[in-house]
């Protein structure tokens, strides 16, 4: 080996030095950036030369710039993260549910089902105060305002986990096309692997967007041969090499209610998660705040079909001259139990009062019973038709089925004729909307019958007679814990507790959840870290020992130059 060989040996050494010490120092530079991937020089020996019978090294070259990952700490990280999303997309529901359910003062329904009641009571221990009644009335409709309120509250929150979908879907767009454009930088600087080295800022980035996909959804994830990565869910490929497919967000939903869903662009399939945010969205939506508004329905129905069965029993201070049913029928022909009623009546009877006014200067009550036949024991079944025609049969009262099906009931003689209601053992009464105090069927239309709001003297405290005792106001006192033989053995408050437990109960094994994933993932970025991470006393260690081997380096190549100057001055 000649002194000019040593020379560029030398040189090489040099250069290969040098190129650690600025991969070193990239690494230092990018100690504080989120995602980054620490590099390494790889050196090895240059090629040997032959010397005779030697075989002389040539040096060291560098064969390629590679990041120091650990694969399979980084997929589980990936997994993790998508966990962690999910269960954050639930607690976020729980909580804001539950300040959906407890506002600040008293304006829930717990206490305004409790005010309800305990004003029923005030009426049955001082009858004759028409401000008791006043107030139970006034208890009454807080009580459905609050639940329409609360009902609202969810439904907007309902609405913006909608929008959040439709937000995630321009994400995953945004996010593909990212590393679809990274896939083909990469294969092109790295040469399909071809030249040994990764391109380390291009890979970080698009680990980085890897991560945040692996976020959004549960994706699957496949880096090949070649440098790319293929990312699919379900079987169906988001990016494949250089390309991707578009998704987008899509409306579907029944009985007025709206989901919005991710599908790809181009044959409408459904984007099928079971994790990350998107999955986790879709569990708060449709389960966590679809299943309490499907509770809340049924609660209110509960409590209006139910209260309005024992209402239904008893009379007013005074009777009524015209009434309309609340509830209509689909078709006035069909049985009771068959018409589309939002609440079936069963085989019974009830008791019609016919009260005249002015007979002896006393008044006179005649009481008539129309037998709600659903069975057609005595020919064919009772319809909304057939009964009107028993009703208007009654002296005294005209009955009828109106344009929009509902049933129509008038005295013939306002000024001296009054009726009522009592011993209704069918339910039709509730189930029609008949001499009821609620109105409407699921939280969404819950009120008060107007009736009511506009004559308190019609609230239904007496139950032998108009204005006789206030007996059926104390049963309506207790019908809060009575337990109800169509409510599954349970009570109005019963049904609601539950409703509230189980929702409780989800939050906090949610928040438990939620809290163990963040620190599993927290270890796992620790674990990650120990090996792509950043060190700077590492990095510090690595640079001394680079400078070092520079500096004698370049004092070899000052020997060697004296050397070439005694030589050239023999």
């Amino acid at each position: 080996m000649s002194l000019f060989s040593s020379l560029q040996m030398a040189g090489n050494t040099l250069q290969a030095m040098q190129i650690g010490l600025q991969v070193v120092g990239n690494n230092i530079a990018n100690a504080n950036t989120p995602g980054y991937v620490r590099e390494r020089a790889v050196f090895a020996p240059a090629p040997v030369q032959k010397l005779g019978n030697l075989t002389l090294g040539l040096g060291v070259e560098i064969t390629g710039i590679v990041q120091i990952i650990d694969k399979f700490a980084e997929e589980r990280l990936r997994d993790a993260g998508g966990d962690r999303a999910s269960a954050e997309a639930q607690e976020a529901a729980y909580r804001n549910l539950e300040v959906i359910l407890n506002p600040l003062g008293d304006a829930n329904i717990s206490t305004k089902l409790t005010d309800f009641f305990n004003a029923i009571q005030l009426i049955n221990q001082k009858p004759e105060e028409p401000a008791h009644r006043n107030l139970a009335i006034s208890a009454g409709e807080e009580l459905a305002q609050t639940i329409l309120t609360t009902r609202r509250r969810i439904d907007t929150e309902f609405g913006n986990l909608n929008t959040r979908v439709s937000q995630l879907a321009d994400e995953i767009n945004t996010v593909s096309e990212e590393i679809r454009q990274l896939n083909l930088r990469i294969v092109q600087i790295e040469g399909g692997g071809a030249s040994g080295s990764d391109a380390g800022g291009l890979r970080s980035q698009r680990s980085n967007a890897m991560k945040r996909l692996a976020e959004i959804a549960d994706v699957d994830i496949n880096e090949s041969g070649r440098g790319v990565v293929n990312i699919s869910l379900n079987g169906r490929f988001l990016v494949f090499e250089g390309t991707r497919q578009e998704v987008v967000s899509e409306q579907n939903g029944d009985s007025g209610t709206v989901n919005n869903r991710i599908v790809f662009a181009d044959d409408g399939g459904e984007l099928i998660v079971s994790g990350g945010e998107l999955g986790g969205i879709y569990e708060a939506r449709d389960n966590i705040l679809g299943g309490f508004l499907t509770g809340l329905d049924e609660f209110a129905g509960a409590l209006a079909f139910e209260f309005n069965k024992a209402y239904s029993q008893g009379q007013g201070e005074v009777g009524f001259t015209s009434l309309t049913g609340t509830y209509q029928v689909d078709d006035p022909q069909a049985a009771l139990d068959a018409a589309g009623l939002d609440f079936a009546p069963q085989q019974g009877e009830f008791n019609v009062l016919i009260h005249n006014k002015n007979i002896d200067g006393n008044g006179d009550t005649v009481r008539q019973t129309i037998k709600v036949d659903l069975l057609g024991t005595d020919g064919s079944p009772t319809t909304l038709t057939s009964l009107a025609a028993q009703l208007d049969a009654i002296s005294g009262i005209t009955a009828s089925v109106s344009l929009d099906n509902k049933l129509v009931i008038n005295s013939e003689s306002p000024a001296d004729i009054e009726f009522s209601f009592e011993k209704d053992s069918s339910g039709v009464l509730a189930a029609l909307g008949v001499n009821t105090f609620f109105t409407g069927s699921n939280a969404r239309d819950l009120g008060v019958n107007q009736e009511i709001l506009s004559d308190g003297k019609k609230f239904a405290a007496s139950l032998n007679g108009i204005n006789v005792d206030a007996d059926n106001a104390l049963q309506l006192s207790e019908i809060q814990d009575k337990i109800l033989s169509g409510q599954d053995g349970q009570s109005i408050v019963g049904i609601y507790k539950e409703l509230i437990d189980m929702t409780t109960q989800g939050a906090t094994t949610t928040a438990s959840v939620a809290d163990g994933l963040r620190i599993f993932e927290g270890t796992l970025q620790a674990e990650a870290q120990s090996v792509s991470g950043v060190n700077l006393d590492e990095e510090a260690i690595d640079m001394i020992q680079l400078q070092r081997a520079f500096q004698a380096s370049a004092r070899y190549i000052s020997t060697l130059s004296d050397l070439l100057d005694l030589l050239v001055n023999l």
